[in-house]
């Protein structure tokens, strides 16, 4: 009840510092969103192409699409169905093709390569990547120090992966997109010459 008496009614979806959070936690309605507005500077790319050159277009890319994409991802791709995330895919193969003025059939991995520019699920794994890495070295909140745990802390074997995490068990795939999975599997995949690196903006670099 609120202050005078009166009831608020329900909705199915609420705007949270820039974040569409529906009742089952979708994220359909912000990916909606995220999509009509990325769409809508992709036309400005467009459009720029007859008096802008591709290095102005690629800083306009990294002005107005990528801030938006890169917002909260690593607390929504948890729960993002790969459908949803081929939208945004889509929508970028769009926009370096915009970059590049390429042919609309154009195959994007190489303007991808070309540009520098991660897709989505490439964003998904740096992202969770720098987790784990502030993870590692004890760079989070207390709260999140007991997440993950190595297989020395286990056991007391000496064996090749002792200082790799234990990837968490998952009954459903659900779960198999959960940080607790996803985290270790990412970090364990990553070369020690990488993960051993003291300085964050270096380890970022590298990675």
């Amino acid at each position: 009840m609120c202050g005078y008496g009166l009831t608020r009614p329900l909705t199915n979806a609420t705007k949270f510092l820039g974040v569409y959070i529906d009742e089952h936690l979708t994220w359909k309605d912000h990916i909606s969103c995220l999509c009509k507005q990325i769409s809508k500077s992709i036309g400005m790319l467009f459009r720029s192409q007859f008096y802008l050159s591709s290095k102005t277009r690629l800083t306009l890319y990294y002005s107005l699409i990528y801030p938006y994409i890169t917002y909260c991802t690593l607390y929504m791709l948890v729960y993002i169905r790969n459908s949803n995330l081929y939208r945004i895919y889509c929508l970028q193969k769009r926009a370096v093709r915009a970059i590049t003025n390429s042919d609309y059939r154009a195959h994007s991995a190489p303007l991808f390569f070309k540009l520098r520019i991660l897709d989505i699920y490439q964003i998904n794994t740096f992202q969770i990547a720098k987790f784990m890495y502030c993870y590692h070295n004890n760079l989070l909140p207390p709260l999140l120090f007991n997440l993950c745990f190595t297989n020395s802390q286990i056991h007391g074997y000496s064996t090749r992966t002792a200082n790799n995490y234990r990837v968490h068990h998952c009954r459903t795939n659900l779960k198999k997109f959960t940080i607790l999975y996803q985290g270790p599997k990412i970090w364990n995949s990553l070369p020690v010459t990488i993960t051993s690196l003291s300085r964050f903006p270096n380890f970022k670099k590298k990675l």
